[in-house]
């Protein structure tokens, strides 16, 4: 086995066959990290001339002039060939150090173990504690099972595509099924975002990550991010059109007038039950219902002829994953809930371009309703899939410096939280 150094193209042509792959170990994302002052290097292991391990590194600035190396959902490796694990491990940290490194950061995209739909434990329970292990064996230091959002997410919610749309749609929850039939007579539609208007998509990131304690980057992050990215990326907006809106408003009134009308006119001819009674005061609601969403849709179609944009979807093509990566929406139009219309389009649009799965991405790994989070994982879990739990974070050190700036940062944590406490 020969440790090397990769060119670019050598690294884009295994990476996009590696059964671990994912977008954060790809020459796009690389030149989006480049844009932001980090050095990128991209290593491997090759066996006669053919490589068999590899990763992109990003080396960014720490403390005392040293670096720190860093694989987001790396390294490209077999984990359980241990003789490979460690070649590639005690050359990757020689060549950290040959560059001023002092700790190596590692998140490998490794199926720790699959769950249920709901978040719990299979009953069969397939764990891949032999890749656990034999990394910790190698002096990795793991984060632990960590539930909470770190850096990358620990626990994704993925949907198989295994069958045909309108079956897979069948398996949806019946609230989900509801909500998507739903959108059609809101006018609520999904177009791809031009980079003339990812000002909005980042104002609806950031309306969000406001409301929910998140940090979004700016307007020129996701400028050079769909540079980078290319046909990899998509920006959806989600849109009502007013017209069609209205439109549908007035013919679902008229629909029920009709069916009131009826009613009233076998009322007068046959026994009057309690389910014509039943019938009647239900569809008398719906009436007054629809000509308040009249009256909504008359001064939405006047203010916005042309439509009004209300929320934004950030997907990527990560391998053989369409993946939801950021979403944002106009809480002004919650009752419209645009998630679904870009959810649903996001998984069509996953189907078009041939993919074998939807990556929801992100959940919390505390399944209680009660949890902060619970929401995100709610809207998620209607699509039917499987909560997808990864092995974590994991740090290699390099050199005694990184001793020194753990204690550092610790002593910088303590400090923070009592100065808190005390204010």
């Amino acid at each position: 086995m020969e440790f090397t150094i990769l060119s670019s193209e050598e690294f884009k042509k295994f990476a996009n066959n590696h059964e671990q792959e994912s977008f954060f170990q790809t020459v796009e994302m690389a030149d989006l990290r480049s844009r932001y002052g980090s050095i990128v290097h991209y290593v491997g292991v090759k066996k006669k001339d053919k490589i068999i391990a590899a990763s992109m590194l990003t080396e960014t600035d720490c403390m005392f002039g040293k670096k720190r190396f860093y694989a987001a959902r790396g390294f490209l490796i077999d984990y359980h060939n241990k003789e490979l694990l460690k070649f590639f491990t005690d050359n990757v940290k020689k060549y950290a150090k040959s560059h001023n490194g002092m700790v190596i950061k590692i998140e490998p995209n490794i199926l720790y173990r699959m769950r249920n739909t709901d978040g719990s434990i299979m009953a069969n329970d397939e764990r891949d504690d032999e890749a656990l292990q034999n990394l910790k064996d190698l002096g990795y230091v793991h984060y632990g099972f960590r539930n909470d959002f770190v850096n990358q997410s620990r626990f994704n919610y993925w949907v198989k595509l295994d069958k045909t749309y309108e079956d897979l749609k069948k398996t949806f929850s019946k609230s989900t099924r509801k909500n998507i039939d739903s959108l059609e007579s809101k006018g609520v539609k999904v177009r791809c975002a031009t980079k003339e208007e990812l000002p909005f998509v980042v104002n609806m990131l950031k309306e969000t990550g406001d409301r929910k304690a998140f940090k979004v980057k700016d307007l020129k992050y996701f400028e050079n991010m769909m540079d980078a990215m290319g046909d990899l990326i998509t920006f959806y907006i989600a849109y009502i059109d007013t017209e069609a809106y209205l439109n549908n408003s007035k013919k679902l009134l008229k629909d029920e007038e009709s069916k009131l009308k009826e009613i009233e006119e076998k009322m007068t001819h046959d026994m009057v039950g309690s389910k014509l009674i039943s019938q009647k005061d239900t569809c008398c609601k719906l009436i007054e219902k629809y000509k308040k969403e009249i009256e909504e849709a008359e001064l939405l179609h006047k203010e916005y002829p042309n439509g009004k944009d209300i929320a934004t979807l950030v997907s990527l093509v990560s391998g053989d994953y369409h993946l939801t990566l950021h979403s944002g929406m106009d809480n002004n139009y919650r009752k419209f809930i645009p998630k679904y219309a870009m959810y649903n389009k996001h998984i069509e649009d996953a189907y078009e371009k041939k993919l074998h799965y939807v990556d929801f991405y992100g959940i919390s790994g505390n399944f209680d309703p009660n949890d902060k989070y619970y929401s995100i994982f709610e809207i998620k879990k209607g699509f039917n899939g499987n909560v997808v739990e990864l092995i974590g974070e994991f740090t290699l050190k390099v050199s005694f410096h990184y001793n020194i700036y753990r204690m550092f940062r610790k002593t910088k944590y303590i400090y923070r939280k009592l100065t808190k406490k005390m204010y």
